[in-house]
């Protein structure tokens, strides 16, 4: 299902650019079906979390274990900017999937709602569980998997209702999702 949660998502961003961000909890396909989407329109694909996984010759995991948080969202948000302000430069056409609390920083969150069109990939909390296994390769889990899952939804939800965008996944094919995505960018 397709929703709009803002009635006029040009009013609110500067598309001029062609711009579009991919968030949601991680486990929603982000990467999967930006890649995708990139790939099928012949558009530039920026994914972060891989980019400061190469930058750092690093997975995420050991770069939250050795510095934390808060240092992987300083440089989360760096990139962030970074592929931004390239974009713009180059008036290139992109879409960026970003880590599932890049969007919880008010500064990256308004840069991104200006500049590029977001859209929220929603997946049941029971369907991201069954994808993320046993999460040791998701940092911000720890104990019962569903519980933590649920404990940074409900955090985080707040801030993903404010996407321009919200599409819900669960009933929706590998190829349905693939081309509501599309059909968004072209709006």
């Amino acid at each position: 299902m397709l929703i709009n949660i803002n009635k006029a998502p040009k009013k609110e961003c500067n598309l001029q650019n062609n711009l579009i961000t991919l968030i949601g909890m991680m486990g929603t396909g982000k990467t999967k079906f930006g890649y995708l989407v990139a790939k099928k329109l012949n558009l530039n694909f920026y994914d972060t979390d891989t980019i400061i996984e190469k930058k750092f010759n690093s997975p995420i995991m050991d770069l939250f274990t050795v510095h934390g948080e808060f240092f992987f969202r300083k440089i989360e948000k760096k990139e962030i900017y970074s592929i931004i302000n390239k974009a713009k430069t180059s008036k290139e056409k992109a879409i960026i999937s970003i880590g599932g609390g890049a969007f919880d920083n008010s500064h990256t969150r308004k840069l991104l709602l200006k500049e590029t069109k977001v859209i929220w990939l929603n997946t049941p909390i029971d369907t991201l569980v069954n994808r993320v296994g046993d999460g040791s390769k998701r940092p911000m889990l720890q104990g019962d998997i569903k519980t933590s899952i649920n404990t940074i939804f409900k955090k985080r939800i707040k801030y993903y209702i404010l996407s321009h965008y919200k599409l819900d996944t669960d009933q929706l094919s590998k190829k349905e999702i693939t081309d509501q995505i599309i059909k968004l960018i072209s709006e």
